[in-house]
Protein backbone atom coordinates (compact mmCIF):
# COMPACT_ATOMS: atom_id res chain seq x y z
CA UNK A 1 0.00 0.00 0.00
CA UNK A 2 1.15 3.37 -0.85
CA UNK A 3 0.41 7.07 -0.83
CA UNK A 4 2.34 9.90 -1.76
CA UNK A 5 4.44 10.44 1.32
CA UNK A 6 4.15 6.73 2.97
CA UNK A 7 4.75 3.13 2.11
CA UNK A 8 3.41 -0.06 4.13
CA UNK A 9 6.09 -2.37 3.93
CA UNK A 10 4.57 -5.80 5.21
CA UNK A 11 0.58 -4.99 4.54
CA UNK A 12 0.98 -8.38 3.00
CA UNK A 13 1.33 -10.24 6.76
CA UNK A 14 -2.46 -8.76 7.07
CA UNK A 15 -4.41 -8.74 3.93
CA UNK A 16 -6.79 -11.43 5.10
CA UNK A 17 -8.23 -8.96 7.88
CA UNK A 18 -9.89 -6.83 5.27
CA UNK A 19 -11.82 -4.87 7.39
CA UNK A 20 -8.56 -3.79 9.07
CA UNK A 21 -7.15 -2.96 6.12
CA UNK A 22 -9.65 -0.93 4.76
CA UNK A 23 -9.27 1.03 7.61
CA UNK A 24 -6.09 1.65 7.72
CA UNK A 25 -6.54 3.13 3.79
CA UNK A 26 -8.80 5.77 4.89
CA UNK A 27 -6.60 6.42 7.79
CA UNK A 28 -4.15 7.26 6.00
CA UNK A 29 -5.77 9.23 3.39
CA UNK A 30 -6.90 11.68 6.16
CA UNK A 31 -3.35 12.02 6.99
CA UNK A 32 -2.48 12.54 3.72
CA UNK A 33 -5.33 15.12 3.37
CA UNK A 34 -3.82 17.25 5.77
CA UNK A 35 0.24 16.54 5.43
CA UNK A 36 0.06 19.99 3.49
CA UNK A 37 -0.55 21.42 6.45
CA UNK A 38 2.05 20.21 8.83
CA UNK A 39 4.35 21.33 5.74
CA UNK A 40 2.80 24.61 6.48
CA UNK A 41 3.50 24.90 9.88
CA UNK A 42 6.91 23.64 9.47
CA UNK A 43 7.60 26.21 6.60
CA UNK A 44 9.13 23.57 4.34
CA UNK A 45 7.70 21.22 2.03
CA UNK A 46 8.71 17.75 2.61
CA UNK A 47 11.83 16.95 0.39
CA UNK A 48 12.55 13.29 1.35
CA UNK A 49 11.51 9.36 0.48
CA UNK A 50 8.22 8.09 2.10
CA UNK A 51 7.95 7.53 5.41
CA UNK A 52 8.15 3.51 5.79
CA UNK A 53 5.57 1.99 7.87
CA UNK A 54 6.18 -1.58 9.60
CA UNK A 55 3.04 -2.84 10.68
CA UNK A 56 2.30 -5.14 13.76
CA UNK A 57 -1.07 -6.49 15.66
CA UNK A 58 -0.65 -4.18 18.35
CA UNK A 59 -2.57 -1.26 19.45
CA UNK A 60 -0.70 0.68 21.41
CA UNK A 61 1.86 3.51 21.05
CA UNK A 62 3.59 3.02 17.02
CA UNK A 63 7.31 4.15 17.20
CA UNK A 64 9.51 6.42 14.80
CA UNK A 65 13.11 5.47 13.82
CA UNK A 66 15.66 6.59 11.50
CA UNK A 67 17.65 4.17 10.11
CA UNK A 68 20.21 4.25 6.95
CA UNK A 69 19.09 6.82 5.86
CA UNK A 70 15.32 5.45 5.84
CA UNK A 71 12.20 7.12 8.15
CA UNK A 72 10.62 4.16 9.85
CA UNK A 73 7.34 4.29 11.72
CA UNK A 74 6.35 0.89 13.53
CA UNK A 75 2.68 0.88 14.76
CA UNK A 76 -0.10 -1.65 14.94
CA UNK A 77 -2.70 -1.71 12.25
CA UNK A 78 -5.37 -2.03 15.58
CA UNK A 79 -4.59 1.12 17.37
CA UNK A 80 -7.25 2.92 18.95
CA UNK A 81 -6.44 6.35 16.65
CA UNK A 82 -7.07 3.93 13.32
CA UNK A 83 -10.47 3.11 14.71
CA UNK A 84 -12.19 6.93 15.57
CA UNK A 85 -13.55 8.42 13.03
CA UNK A 86 -11.90 11.82 10.92
CA UNK A 87 -10.95 14.21 12.03
CA UNK A 88 -10.85 12.29 15.81
CA UNK A 89 -8.54 9.64 14.26
CA UNK A 90 -5.93 12.78 14.29
CA UNK A 91 -4.89 12.54 17.76
CA UNK A 92 -1.72 10.51 17.49
CA UNK A 93 0.01 7.31 15.78
CA UNK A 94 1.26 8.17 12.66
CA UNK A 95 0.54 11.66 12.75
CA UNK A 96 2.27 12.34 15.78
CA UNK A 97 5.15 10.01 14.70
CA UNK A 98 5.27 12.55 11.28
CA UNK A 99 6.24 15.20 13.12
CA UNK A 100 9.23 13.41 13.97
CA UNK A 101 10.02 12.71 10.90
CA UNK A 102 10.08 16.32 10.09
CA UNK A 103 11.86 17.17 12.89
CA UNK A 104 14.64 14.95 12.49
CA UNK A 105 17.22 17.16 9.87
CA UNK A 106 16.86 19.88 12.49
CA UNK A 107 17.41 17.80 15.52
CA UNK A 108 20.90 15.85 14.01
CA UNK A 109 22.92 18.91 13.03
CA UNK A 110 26.11 18.36 11.18
CA UNK A 111 26.90 15.40 13.56
CA UNK A 112 25.38 17.34 16.77
CA UNK A 113 21.63 16.71 18.42
CA UNK A 114 19.55 19.07 19.49
CA UNK A 115 17.68 18.89 22.69
CA UNK A 116 14.18 21.00 22.55
CA UNK A 117 12.79 19.68 25.27
CA UNK A 118 14.94 21.14 28.07
CA UNK A 119 16.54 18.01 29.25
CA UNK A 120 12.87 16.24 30.07
CA UNK A 121 14.04 12.76 28.63
CA UNK A 122 9.76 12.65 28.39
CA UNK A 123 6.60 14.23 27.72
CA UNK A 124 8.53 15.65 24.03
CA UNK A 125 7.03 18.79 25.23
CA UNK A 126 8.80 20.55 22.00
CA UNK A 127 7.47 17.58 19.58
CA UNK A 128 4.06 18.05 21.18
CA UNK A 129 3.92 21.68 20.70
CA UNK A 130 4.80 21.01 17.29
CA UNK A 131 1.31 19.11 16.89
CA UNK A 132 -1.04 21.14 18.63
CA UNK A 133 0.20 23.87 16.07
CA UNK A 134 -0.49 22.34 14.06
CA UNK A 135 -4.56 21.37 15.08
CA UNK A 136 -4.43 25.65 15.69
CA UNK A 137 -3.69 26.01 11.72
CA UNK A 138 -6.18 22.88 11.16
CA UNK A 139 -9.15 25.13 12.98
CA UNK A 140 -8.16 28.03 11.66
CA UNK A 141 -9.08 26.35 8.41
CA UNK A 142 -12.28 25.04 9.54
CA UNK A 143 -10.71 21.20 9.59
CA UNK A 144 -11.29 20.49 13.07
CA UNK A 145 -13.78 22.80 15.61
CA UNK A 146 -12.55 25.00 18.66
CA UNK A 147 -13.76 21.88 20.68
CA UNK A 148 -11.66 19.41 19.46
CA UNK A 149 -8.57 21.50 19.02
CA UNK A 150 -9.06 21.92 22.84
CA UNK A 151 -9.73 18.20 23.33
CA UNK A 152 -6.49 17.52 21.77
CA UNK A 153 -4.60 20.50 23.77
CA UNK A 154 -6.06 18.85 27.06
CA UNK A 155 -4.93 15.36 26.06
CA UNK A 156 -1.46 16.76 25.84
CA UNK A 157 -1.83 18.94 28.82
CA UNK A 158 -2.93 15.37 30.37
CA UNK A 159 -0.14 12.84 28.63
CA UNK A 160 2.84 14.98 28.94
CA UNK A 161 5.05 14.87 31.84
CA UNK A 162 4.72 17.49 35.09
CA UNK A 163 8.33 18.04 34.72
CA UNK A 164 7.55 19.34 31.26
CA UNK A 165 4.41 21.15 31.18
CA UNK A 166 5.67 24.44 32.22
CA UNK A 167 7.86 23.88 28.80
CA UNK A 168 5.44 22.60 26.93
CA UNK A 169 2.89 25.36 27.33
CA UNK A 170 5.58 27.91 26.88
CA UNK A 171 6.24 26.77 23.23
CA UNK A 172 2.04 26.63 22.92
CA UNK A 173 1.80 30.28 23.65
CA UNK A 174 5.35 31.51 21.60
CA UNK A 175 3.74 29.24 18.78
CA UNK A 176 -0.49 30.15 19.09
CA UNK A 177 0.08 33.73 19.23
CA UNK A 178 1.57 33.53 15.62
CA UNK A 179 1.09 30.45 14.12
CA UNK A 180 3.83 31.47 11.34
CA UNK A 181 6.38 31.92 14.68
CA UNK A 182 6.81 27.70 14.35
CA UNK A 183 7.89 27.93 10.85
CA UNK A 184 9.89 31.31 11.81
CA UNK A 185 11.53 29.51 14.53
CA UNK A 186 12.89 26.21 12.27
CA UNK A 187 14.21 29.19 9.81
CA UNK A 188 16.16 30.87 12.56
CA UNK A 189 17.73 27.51 13.62
CA UNK A 190 19.05 27.03 9.86
CA UNK A 191 21.26 30.38 10.20
CA UNK A 192 24.77 29.71 10.25
CA UNK A 193 25.03 31.63 13.69
CA UNK A 194 22.73 29.95 15.22
CA UNK A 195 24.23 26.18 14.59
CA UNK A 196 24.74 25.59 17.92
CA UNK A 197 21.53 26.58 19.58
CA UNK A 198 19.72 24.15 22.09
CA UNK A 199 23.21 21.83 21.17
CA UNK A 200 24.42 22.14 25.33
CA UNK A 201 21.54 21.74 27.76
CA UNK A 202 23.28 24.32 30.17
CA UNK A 203 22.21 26.74 27.62
CA UNK A 204 18.87 25.78 26.96
CA UNK A 205 17.20 28.78 28.97
CA UNK A 206 19.70 31.31 27.25
CA UNK A 207 19.47 29.72 23.86
CA UNK A 208 15.40 29.38 24.43
CA UNK A 209 15.76 33.42 25.28
CA UNK A 210 17.36 34.36 22.01
CA UNK A 211 14.57 32.72 19.97
CA UNK A 212 11.82 34.86 21.83
CA UNK A 213 13.51 38.11 21.10
CA UNK A 214 13.81 36.54 17.59
CA UNK A 215 10.49 36.13 17.20
CA UNK A 216 9.31 39.38 19.30
CA UNK A 217 11.30 41.35 16.77
CA UNK A 218 10.39 39.37 13.79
Amino acid sequence: MKTKHYFVKNLQQFVKDTEAVKKLKKYLDDIEGIFPTIEEVFGQTWDENQINIELNNLTGSPKYIYKNDTHIVKMGIYNRNIQKKYPENLWGCLFHETHHAFMRPIVYNKGNKRDFNGGFKKGEPFTRSFQQTVYFKLKDKGVINEKICNDFLNMHRKEIDSDAKDLFEEYVNMFSNDIDNFSKFINYLKLEPNKNLFTNKDNFIVDINKVKIFLLIS
